[in-house]
């Protein structure tokens, strides 16, 4: 009768031990399609502000500008000493207002009375935000809570104002309590973890890292650090398990053509997003609509060169979604490629370009046939 060696037995515990940890980030994938909606435009990050302007951040001005411009919005919202809901990001209001105390230990008219940064406004009310805003843009509402907070009232007073609201809307926070409230109490809204690499030691840090709290709170999406979206914990996540994925914050275009392969949900701050990232969100929203857009076009394409393998395909979905193109691409294994392409003539001139100055694709020859638009389609897909 063989009998299992000290190093066997701790070999299999690792591994029983890594498929827990595996399942338990898994988070909820049953209504990605409702998700889909926050992905067709960008979001400004605590509106679209200039704390050096008269629209600083988290003000109604901020909100403004961005649902004017057709952007959907980010927003963090507090409870106050009276159980009344403000939009506001930090817990001490020493650095948006210049004044001394918590939010938390304020009254609603007391705050009222303070002064954004340097601007003449004032810190929201969160139902006077809703009623603005009107459903214009969705919104994505992150709930403040910090450690010792009164979950349950908070979340009752923040579902206490969306309740009435038509728009679209999620909820998100860095605190599994609330999430999971929600899941528990008004599992209709979707809700999303929050998460970084945090760097405060201690296993709860390492849990919120790891988000190992996700089969209880059962997450829609994990907003996630750019800055971290190659970690372990990130990328089981999104490549495993599918997650929809939202990319907090963007400050350059650059960042969101990095974070795409990552990510389907941007957030943004600090610059406008330049015009071909536009446009690309502008195909995906009509796509997603059904409608082709003015000036889209669909070609059939064979492509002949060196562009057999892995490489062609991986550069051309990759320059195709950076630059607004759908369709398909696979390899005929006869020295040329097959593409289905759609986008404006610009944009699928600017993908050949592209795929011309990558320095392992020679392309030779390209042949090229229109074909009916389809509407249906907006992201670019490799076939095999």
């Amino acid at each position: 009768m063989n009998v299992l060696n000290v190093p066997s037995i701790v070999a299999i515990i690792i591994i029983v031990l890594a498929a827990l940890c595996i399942l338990a980030v898994r988070p909820y994938s049953a209504r990605k399609d409702r998700m889909k909606v926050f992905a067709e435009q960008f979001i400004a990050h605590r509106g679209l502000h200039d704390n050096k302007s008269d629209a600083p951040e988290n003000s109604m001005r901020a909100y403004e500008k961005a649902a004017d411009k057709g952007y959907g919005i980010e927003l963090d919202v507090r409870m106050t000493r009276d159980c009344q809901i403000v939009c506001f990001h930090d817990p001490s209001l020493m650095r948006a207002t210049h004044s001394l105390g918590r939010v938390e230990d304020k009254s609603l008219r007391e705050l009222l009375e303070l002064k954004l940064f340097d601007s003449e406004e004032r810190i929201p009310i969160f139902w006077e935000v809703l009623h603005n805003i009107d459903g214009r843009v969705p919104l994505i509402i992150e709930i403040k809570a910090e450690r010792g907070a009164d979950i349950d009232q908070l979340c009752r007073e923040v579902v206490f104002c969306l309740d009435s609201y038509e728009g679209t809307t999620c909820i998100e926070s860095f605190h599994p309590g609330v999430v999971n409230w929600f899941r528990k109490n008004h599992p209709s809204y979707l809700r999303g973890q929050l998460s970084t690499r945090f760097k405060d030691e201690g296993i709860f840090s390492y849990f919120l890292t790891a988000c190992f709290f996700n089969f209880i709170t059962r997450p829609d999406f994990i907003a996630y650090d750019i800055k971290y979206m190659y970690t372990m914990p990130y990328y089981i996540l999104r490549r495993l398990w599918g997650a929809t994925g939202v990319a907090w914050t963007c400050k350059s275009d650059e960042d969101i053509e990095i974070a795409r392969d990552m990510f389907d949900v941007y957030i943004f701050d600090s610059f406008i997003p330049g015009k071909e990232l536009v446009r690309a969100m502008e195909t995906r929203k009509a796509a997603a609509e059904g409608v082709a857009m003015e000036g889209v076009v669909r070609k059939h394409v064979y492509v002949e060169g060196r562009v057999q393998g892995v490489g062609f395909r991986y550069h051309a979905t990759y320059i195709a979604q950076r630059n607004g193109v759908s369709g398909w691409v696979r390899n005929l294994y006869d020295g040329r490629v097959e593409m289905e392409v759609q986008g404006t003539p610009e944009q699928i001139d600017a993908l050949f370009e592209g795929l011309k100055r990558q320095k392992y694709i020679h392309i030779t020859g390209l042949e090229m046939n229109d074909i009916p638009v389809d509407p249906r389609s907006y992201e670019m897909k490799v076939k095999y």
